[in-house]
């Protein structure tokens, strides 16, 4: 019997430790900041005349933040900002407004999953 409830500790143990890398972390202002500015800067690309680099930038910016941050949505923010480096290599107008589209939907996940800490 204690060999049972030993073993039941230990699994128990185990898994609240895996738990905490999906656990929402606290509210970052500098993280949300950065969203904010992203977000802005990829509305403001002119898909007549395609500027992505203050998009690029703040991707990489956020990116970078939210890696060391271990934030769960760093493997979304790593996709925003490849994403936006691919845009940034040019396309047809039709591309770029796509481009912004994927951006934003991006934009929003991460939003959604900041929002309410």
């Amino acid at each position: 019997m204690k060999r049972i409830l030993l073993a039941l500790a230990v699994v128990t143990l185990t898994g609240c430790s895996t738990i905490k890398e999906y656990w929402p972390r606290a509210h970052d202002p500098v993280m949300f900041d950065r969203l904010v500015a992203v977000d802005l800067a990829i509305k403001h690309v002119d898909c007549n005349k395609p500027d992505w680099t203050v998009a690029v930038n703040t991707a990489e910016q956020l990116a970078q933040y939210t890696e060391w941050r271990g934030d769960p949505q760093r493997d979304n923010i790593k996709g925003l900002y490849a994403h936006t480096q691919r845009m940034s290599r040019g396309g047809s107008q039709g591309f770029c407004e796509l481009g912004k589209k994927t951006a934003a939907q991006r934009i929003a996940a991460a939003k959604s999953a900041w929002e309410g800490r």
